[in-house]
């Protein structure tokens, strides 16, 4: 499995679906599937691929997402994918939070000669913050939509048109100084 549009706590490399397989990711951070069920289901028969991470092995699994062995067609996905980016309400991460994610290449650090992610810089509603590989920090705060575009820039590479620039305005992700 790979989910190449998950974020900053995805696999970084393809993740084996053989259940409970523990795969290292991103310094400490490690990932797997788990097949089973979840508390919400009705029906407790049907089981489904659980992705998980914990940030060492010292820590508890999290639970992001779950998805079943059901094939799924491209209308599927246009409903789907429709309703999570325009359904309004605190609750729909994908329309209360800007989230940009850009891994880092580099020397992997057990074997010089591969190259592999070492690390990650995301930018969270106004923070830009850097990983790499270890303890997350902060490396700039946006006050407002001009600093976050700079920052696009900046970290990113991510050169906005003034079209573009204006589509955030009078959403509730905006950056308003004040």
């Amino acid at each position: 499995m790979i989910d190449v549009g998950f974020g900053g706590d995805g696999a970084t490399k393809p993740l084996p679906m053989i259940s409970g397989h523990v795969v290292q990711n991103l310094g400490s951070q490690e990932i797997r599937l788990v097949y089973s069920t979840i508390p919400e289901q009705i029906n407790q028969s049907q089981k489904l691929w659980i992705y998980q991470y914990r940030n060492g092995v010292d820590k508890e699994w999290n639970s992001f997402y779950a998805f079943p062995e059901t094939e799924f067609l491209a209308a599927d996905f246009e409903i789907m994918n429709f309703y999570t980016s325009q359904k309004q309400g605190a609750t729909n991460f994908q329309t209360c939070t800007v989230l940009i994610v850009r891994f880092l290449r580099g020397k992997v650090e057990d074997d010089e000669r591969e190259e592999g992610i070492v690390g990650k810089i995301m930018l969270v509603n106004g923070e830009v913050k850097r990983n790499d590989g270890g303890k997350t920090s902060v490396v700039k705060i946006c006050k407002n939509e001009q600093e976050r575009v700079a920052a696009l820039k900046e970290y990113f590479g991510i050169d906005l048109t003034e079209e573009e620039i204006a589509g955030i305005r009078g959403r509730k992700v905006e950056l308003i100084e004040g």
